[in-house]
């Protein structure tokens, strides 16, 4: 069974057993997590996309741990001004662990 969730401001195709990296919504490692807002189920017969339907499904997902995604550099410059700035920023994410799909 397969199904596409909303979290974090992002949408993932996820299926039992997938880990995931994710916005933060727990800081506590090992917890686990209801994600409510599901777009699709699919499984071998049928896909339900009908949101009246999907108003009951529900993805289950455990925290592993919390990590931190790449470097982004950013880099302003202003010709003929002697004006340069650098700035970096790495975005905190947490991996998840996807334990049952339920409709």
């Amino acid at each position: 069974m397969e199904a596409v969730i909303k979290t974090g401001g992002k949408q993932f195709y996820v299926k039992k057993g997938d880990i995931i990296e994710a916005e933060i919504t727990s800081q506590d490692i090992g917890a686990e997590v209801i994600i409510d807002d599901v777009l699709l189920i699919s499984d071998s017969t049928n896909v339900i996309s009908d949101p009246t339907q999907l108003k009951s499904a529900k993805v289950k997902a455990k925290i592993l741990s919390l990590v931190k995604g790449k470097k982004v550099k950013v880099f302003k410059f202003r010709r003929r001004q002697n004006s340069k700035t650098l700035n970096g920023h790495r975005q905190n994410y947490q991996k998840m662990e996807i334990i049952s799909i339920n409709k």
